[in-house]
């Protein structure tokens, strides 16, 4: 055994767009295998986690939502998001999601996202999120700041000896400058993929601890706003 602490059950993720029977068909198969990935889950010390489906209709993703609960999972995933649809779409389906699951349990959308997707599935009431975006755009030179992306190959960063994001004290950040970053990234050099992954990894990871705290402390809307402004106004000069 691998002895990994979260597991999911085996699921099919309905693709977009779906018809509702189409969605239905694949939502209710995913009901099933549930039962049977609780049922061979055992005495595992691994937590299980189910996984909603639905496709984006709200009384398919509800009864989904229903029969997991009553299987009875240590968590639960919000899937079948992230594979197309528009974002508000994405987020209508959140609304009457997250509020059909345990409040007591971590709930986990699949596959998102953006910093700014963080946020809105936060507000929502989702906990834990994964995604590939944060290694996958470093190694494309796309770089998480708190003024949005900064886009390291280009011509403007030559010369800059500034650090990614001066308000960031993660290892890249304290070292290295733009421009040799920029130097790096152009010579396709993997020392430059390795910084920029732990620079996007450390932003990822300051900015869930920022919404932690800020729920703590009854400011989650303020610092929303103040983030959603801040990356509204793009890289400054």
């Amino acid at each position: 055994a691998l002895g990994s602490d979260i597991v999911m059950i085996f699921d099919e993720c309905t693709p977009y767009p779906a018809s509702e029977v189409q969605a239905a068909e694949s939502m209710r198969r995913s009901l099933r295998w549930a039962e049977r990935s609780k049922a061979a889950h055992g005495d595992s010390p691994s937590a299980l986690f189910g996984i909603v489906q639905g496709g984006m209709y709200e009384s398919l993703r509800l009864e989904s939502a229903a029969g997991l609960v009553d299987i009875g999972f240590d968590g639960y995933a919000i899937g079948g998001l992230s594979v197309g649809e528009p974002e508000d779409e994405r987020n209508r389906v959140l609304d009457h999601t997250c509020p059909a699951l345990p409040a007591d349990r971590p709930r986990y959308l699949m596959g998102v996202g953006r910093p700014e997707d963080l946020v809105e599935g936060v507000a929502r009431g989702v906990d834990m999120f994964d995604c590939v975006m944060p290694t996958r755009n470093a190694r494309n030179g796309h770089l998480f700041t708190s003024h949005g992306v900064l886009k390291i190959r280009n011509a403007r960063y030559q010369h800059d000896t500034r650090p990614i994001d001066e308000n960031c004290d993660c290892y890249t950040c304290s070292n290295y400058s733009r421009a040799y970053l920029r130097h790096l990234h152009r010579c396709n050099e993997i020392l430059g993929h390795r910084l920029a992954t732990i620079h996007n990894l450390h932003y990822y990871q300051t900015l869930m601890r920022q919404l932690r705290e800020a729920i703590e402390q009854g400011e989650f809307r303020a610092l929303a706003a103040r983030l959603q402004q801040a990356w509204s106004q793009g890289i400054p000069d």
